[in-house]
């Protein structure tokens, strides 16, 4: 088949892509490996940030200030400041487009304090924004006519003779392999946090898959060590309970009672005080019973159900217990300000790709932003990429490869349980990549994941089915969570310093003179990475050239 453009994720950043390509009047596609409306954009439930006209004691300039401490110095300036102005038009084509956002009582957008800012400035939907955006961009697409596969499931990006044409699928249906050939395509395909698998507030599905597929390709990684944990989830499940808790009041205490730390404070630092706590002993919670039942049912009726429903805890009377989890990863694919890549036509965007605008640590309320913001970015440079593009031919040895791989995973003999080892992985990495790590414990994770590298080849499935294989998808997904796994662990220990969410035990500070550059992984020959320490420009002046030439 055939498309201008296609998209890949079903998020906010893809959706919004996917919009602007077709607003193009382009012929577009929007891939999506499971249901459109459970990406992680889908549970995202505080809020996005924008500094509006009527936004009180607040500037862009604050916010862009707030962003670049809260990355630690490792945020790239021009694109942290582009997206901080062009915030408010977001928010107004939202609302144009539907988006109901909480108002004050003269009708003007409420805003509320998050983690990290200097002001009220968070838009919201009660605590379930995320839902509300997705489910309305959404929509929006099925109305202008992006052509949505819910159910394909990515595997590989086809070149021919290094230009891009188009990508190989699986189809869900009967795991069958195809190949959509494409003048352009956008990589909006999530974040990889899933990985950490019972100790994680994303779903399975956040295995990487992009990331893996975009170091086989040859295309760089950016910052991958810094993987953010979210303060604030449920002791027995890891799932979310939003910062919207603590920007409307709510208290961490103790089993005592007492407040011990600042509830406002970035995510990281807050992650590790309640790490710290628990390890001296204490019990962590969170206390909303002085907020009152209005003001709950009102702002926070997501968390009052999430307690009620996965730990038969009602936070109107009791305390919450809680304890931090992976939540998001602010590496990715390295892109430029424009979202393109190393790869000429290919862009992406949200979770999946290294912005620059979050650097060594997320602010809250960032990421929708992120992903509106540069998810259109993309969309439009997509679009214009294709209208000045060709379709390439797909190498059909590509398709027949990805085909025999599929086949081994579905007709060989299975000798290990993937649910055991995934959840393996999962505990190995929160126990030695976790909030805290050091030299010792990442070589122990790295050293399991490679014994777990040659494990997976015995993987394969035990249902024979080939319609909606579940198990055939789940052993994609594990092996691609391996190959980022070993992306993260080796970054993280060529970064010997501490910075942002990167925190190591035997290098508990900042070294300003050597590390205040991204960390960029490469695939080499065969499986072997290279890590390097790369600054904002140093590798982007051949572009510029080319693009300045390009446009004369």
């Amino acid at each position: 088949m055939l498309y201008d453009v296609i998209v890949v994720g079903s998020g906010i950043s893809g959706l919004y892509a996917a919009l602007y390509a077709k607003r193009a009047g382009l012929h577009v596609a929007l891939i999506c490996k499971s249901n459109p409306l459970r990406s992680n954009s889908a549970v995202a439930s505080g809020g996005i940030n924008a500094v509006l006209k009527t936004t009180a004691d607040d500037t862009c300039d604050h916010h862009i200030q707030d962003t670049l401490d809260g990355a630690d110095k490792l945020a790239r300036p021009s694109a942290v400041s582009a997206m901080v102005k062009g915030a408010e038009e977001i928010i107004d084509e939202l609302i144009a487009m539907g988006v109901a956002f909480d108002c004050r009582d003269n009708g003007e957008v409420a805003q509320r304090p998050f983690g990290g800012t200097s002001a009220k400035r968070t838009c919201y939907i009660a605590d379930k924004t995320g839902s509300a955006l997705t489910q309305t961009l959404f929509t929006q697409c099925r109305k202008e006519g992006v052509e949505i596969f819910p159910n394909y499931v990515m595997l590989g990006i086809a070149t021919f003779n290094e230009k891009l044409s188009g990508i190989t699928i699986l189809r869900r249906k009967d795991s069958h392999v195809i190949a959509f050939a494409c003048k352009s395509l956008v990589l909006a395909g999530g974040g990889f946090a899933g990985i950490y698998r019972g100790h994680s507030t994303n779903s399975q599905e956040s295995s990487g898959d992009m990331l893996a597929i975009a170091l086989r390709a040859k295309m760089r990684l950016a910052n991958m060590e810094f993987v953010q944990f979210h303060p604030t989830t449920l002791l027995n499940s890891g799932a979310l309970i939003s910062e919207a808790a603590r920007g409307e009041g709510a208290y961490i205490v103790d089993e005592n009672g007492e407040r011990f730390t600042d509830e406002l404070q970035t995510r990281d630092k807050l992650s590790r005080e309640i790490v710290l706590h628990q390890l001296a002993g204490h019990t962590v919670y969170l206390d909303f019973r002085h907020l009152g039942e209005e003001l709950i049912n009102k702002k926070l009726p997501s968390a009052r159900k999430h307690a009620l429903n996965g730990a038969g805890i009602d936070i109107l009377t009791e305390l919450l217990p809680i304890t931090p989890s992976a939540h998001y990863t602010m590496g990715g694919i390295w892109s430029r300000n424009d979202t393109s890549t190393d790869i000429d036509n290919l862009f992406v965007c949200g979770e999946c790709a290294y912005s620059g605008v979050h650097g060594a640590n997320r602010l809250g309320g960032n990421s929708l932003l992120e992903a509106a913001y540069f998810g259109r970015v993309a969309g439009i440079e997509a679009a214009r990429a294709a209208k000045k593009g060709e379709f390439h031919p797909i190498d059909y040895a590509l398709v027949d490869k990805e085909s025999r791989y599929v086949e081994m995973i579905l007709e060989g003999e299975s000798r290990f349980n993937i649910n055991t080892m995934r959840r393996n992985l999962g505990n190995n990495l929160y126990k030695n990549a976790g909030v805290f790590r050091n030299h010792d414990s990442l070589a122990n994770a790295l050293e399991y994941i490679h014994y777990l590298m040659k494990m997976s080849s015995g993987l394969c499935c035990v249902n024979k089915e080939r319609s909606d294989n579940v198990e055939l998808i789940s052993i994609i997904e594990f092996r691609n969570s391996l190959t980022v796994a070993e992306a993260m662990v080796m970054s993280a220990l060529a970064r010997e310093e501490s910075r942002g969410v990167h925190y190591r035990d035997d290098f508990p500070e900042k070294d300003e003179k050597n590390y205040q550059v991204d960390t960029i992984i490469r695939r080499l020959a065969g499986t072997f990475l290279r890590i390097s320490f790369e600054g904002h420009l140093s590798s982007d002046w051949w572009h510029r050239i080319r693009q300045f030439f390009h446009t004369r």
